[in-house]
């Protein structure tokens, strides 16, 4: 499935969840103010995915939002577009709730007239106290340094300590019910989880716990989470990730909220490039809770673009051999895919666009690794690389492959306007890597640097 048929659809519920309104009234006093402006969000999903509520001109030193419809409750926050910040709060049903900013760091200044949010405010500045230890283990990242599952959880737990007991005294004085205390309390169950691919009776503990069907919940930035970690139990393959999002999926009531959330969370769970076999995994789900499902939550034109999306992946997924490229190089001269492989004993495919950021980072990750694994296995391999972006000029294409020392047996090719190939390789994302031997036949599909090892390591030993 392509970005744009299942986005669309997501854009369409939260939009269908705005016109839902809140009964609820927030007036918030603002007075010498850094920014000027504020917009009142409501969580759906993560606090990336948001009900656009209202702009809060604080200037005027006093805004009131009310509204008359009935909500289910979660979490909002306030957001600063000019200094960025974002101050959280928790607001339920018939909730009148006078807040109060001044100066520059709103979370120190905020004054509320709601006692759980006044907890909600001090819990946010322990959170923002413990950030250091967020920004240490970012820098050992970027040292180089690889955490496995057990070594980050050791790493976070005097945070995660200090977290859990904040919330624990919170919840001891807050109604089971409501959004803050199901947020905490699935916080409390992820911070105390360690996934472990070895430990069943963990992983299906930590899934029962959580019920990701309840409504507040689906309004609290949560499930996202929930369902990474749980995926995390599982070895990164087609087989075993697919048996964990059938249990996931078997748990979800198809007429609740969360249900299209968390099918297109999945979706691009799925997709991702590190785990193996992932077109097998993403046909497979599509064709068992779209094409062959009972629940019918897509209205009729987002189901029919997601399952000719289906039929062009069931296509790429059973393609034994690749089909083959003939396109114009950087000199005008046509060069041939499958010529090309015969010469190599594999080939890496690449597909890119030169103004992509991601594939600023992972081309010239790729051609490092690939250098690596070359000398290492005594491997010769080639590197069929397509630029896939109708609109780029030749200059910036050339550029980008000089900038990026991407000339070592290499063949840099233009797809320009050619869309049956971007169809045949379901080329609608970049970057995108395809590896084949001599005879054009596929070894792995959309793979990623992190896999290319493991894949290439597999092959020479099995020789398939």
């Amino acid at each position: 499935m392509n970005v744009r048929s299942f986005s669309f659809f997501l854009f369409v519920v939260i939009f269908s969840f705005k016109t839902a309104n809140a009964q609820f009234e927030l007036k918030v006093s603002s007075k010498n103010t850094y920014d000027s402006i504020a917009f009142l969000r409501g969580v759906v999903f993560d606090d990336k995915n948001y009900i656009p509520k209202d702009t809060l001109e604080l200037y005027k030193g006093s805004n009131v939002v009310k509204n008359s419809k009935s909500i289910v409750g979660g979490i909002y926050f306030l957001y600063f577009p000019k200094s960025k910040q974002k101050i959280y709060l928790t607001i339920e049903n018939n909730d009148k709730i006078n807040l109060s900013i001044g100066d520059s760091n709103y979370l120190n200044s905020v004054k509320v007239s709601s006692a759980i949010n006044d907890s909600f405010f001090a819990y946010q500045r322990i959170e923002t106290a413990l950030s250091n230890i967020d920004s240490a283990y970012d820098t050992q990242i970027k040292q180089g340094r690889k955490f496995n599952l057990a070594q980050k959880a050791s790493f976070f737990e005097p945070k995660n300590k200090q977290l859990m007991n904040a919330r624990n005294g919170i919840m001891k004085t807050i109604k089971p019910t409501s959004a803050l205390y199901l947020y905490f309390d699935a916080l409390n169950k992820l911070d105390g989880s360690i996934p472990n691919k070895r430990k069943y009776e963990e992983r299906q503990q930590f899934i029962k716990s959580i019920d990701i069907n309840a409504p507040k919940l689906l309004f609290t930035p949560i499930i996202k989470q929930v369902l990474i970690e749980y995926l995390s139990y599982y070895p990164l393959q087609a087989d075993s990730i697919i048996t964990g999002v059938d249990s996931i999926m078997k748990k979800m009531d198809c007429k609740g909220k969360a249900y299209p959330y968390v099918f297109d969370q999945i979706s691009k769970i799925l997709k991702n490039r590190e785990m193996q076999n992932n077109t097998v995994a993403y046909t497979y789900f599509i064709n068992k809770y779209v094409k062959e499902s009972k629940c019918k939550f897509l209205d009729s034109k987002t189901e029919k673009l997601i399952l000719d999306d289906l039929d062009k992946l069931k296509a790429l997924t059973a393609q034994d051999t690749s089909v083959n490229i003939i396109l114009k190089d950087t000199a005008g001269v046509e060069q041939n895919l499958h010529e090309y492989a015969k010469l190599h004993d594999l080939t890496l495919i690449t597909f890119f666009d030169p103004t992509c950021e991601h594939c600023k980072v992972e081309l010239p990750k790729m051609d490092s690794t690939l250098k690596v694994l070359e000398r290492q296995y005594v491997q010769n391999i080639g590197k069929f690389t397509i630029c896939n972006d109708m609109g780029t000029q030749p200059e910036v294409w050339k550029a980008f492959i000089k900038e990026y020392k991407l000339d070592n047996n290499y063949v840099h090719v233009s797809l320009g306007t050619n869309n049956e190939i971007r169809k045949a390789y379901d080329a609608y994302s970049n970057p995108l890597f395809y590896l084949i031997n001599r005879d054009g036949k596929f070894v792995s599909k959309k793979l990623s640097v992190n896999t290319l090892r493991k894949i290439l390591v597999s092959y020479i030993q099995t020789g398939k």
